[in-house]
């Protein structure tokens, strides 16, 4: 986490600097989390760092333990699978509204989207890539509440990307799949697009489990 100096920072931006930290493994699953270290590392007051606390758990990033502290929130096999459940189910659910919705302005966002990750060298590069990526393959939907749903679920299995995958790792068939979406988009073709989909994700499903196994 860069140091920091600014003691007026908003909350908003002391949530981003620990997600951050969180989602390139700084600390180990379960480790504690000391709100008065933070906070001096970040040159800001205890209130910030706490308000951080409480949305991070709210993410399903961090557990916040009533008279006992903070701590870097753990994932099991189990709970992996049931977060990938859920994006199978509400992503498809949001790209089949999208698909129909999609114009020439959407479509050329993807495309320029997937033109920068084909470049990306960078596991944070290609994650911040693929995020993007499907926030446009997603946005035509006009379904906010779904969104940030969704985009909760991916902040808790993105970090094991960041933490244990080493470049290029799966890099050809996400590229692979990624495309499939863009022709499947601009066929107009629903079903087409949620099976690939459906299929992208059971495999960045098996990849998330592989690094859990490692951990």
């Amino acid at each position: 986490m860069p140091a920091s100096s600014i003691a007026q920072t908003s909350s908003s931006a002391v949530i981003q600097l620990l997600r951050q930290s969180l989602d390139h493994g700084r600390w180990s699953p379960g480790a504690p989390l000391r709100q008065e270290d933070i906070a001096a590392e970040l040159g800001v007051s205890r209130v910030p760092v706490r308000e951080a606390f409480f949305q991070l758990q709210a993410e399903g990033l961090v557990q916040v333990v009533p008279n006992k502290g903070v701590y870097v929130r753990t994932l099991s096999a189990a709970n992996l699978r049931e977060l990938f459940r859920l994006r199978r189910l509400l992503e498809g659910d949001v790209l089949a509204d999208a698909v129909p919705l999609h114009d020439a302005a959407s479509l050329n966002r993807l495309d320029t989207v997937q033109g920068a990750l084909d470049k990306a060298g960078a596991v944070a590069d290609w994650i911040a890539g693929d995020r993007e990526f499907h926030e446009a393959l997603y946005a035509p939907a006009g379904r906010p509440e779904t969104l940030a749903i969704i985009r909760r679920l991916r902040h808790q299995v993105d970090r094991f990307y960041f933490a244990r995958m080493k470049p290029g790792t799966r890099t050809r068939g996400w590229h692979e799949e990624h495309h499939a979406l863009i022709r499947a988009v601009r066929r107009r073709d629903a079903a087409a697009a949620c099976k690939v989909l459906a299929a992208h994700l059971a495999e960045t499903e098996r990849s998330a489990l592989a690094a859990l196994a490692k951990a």
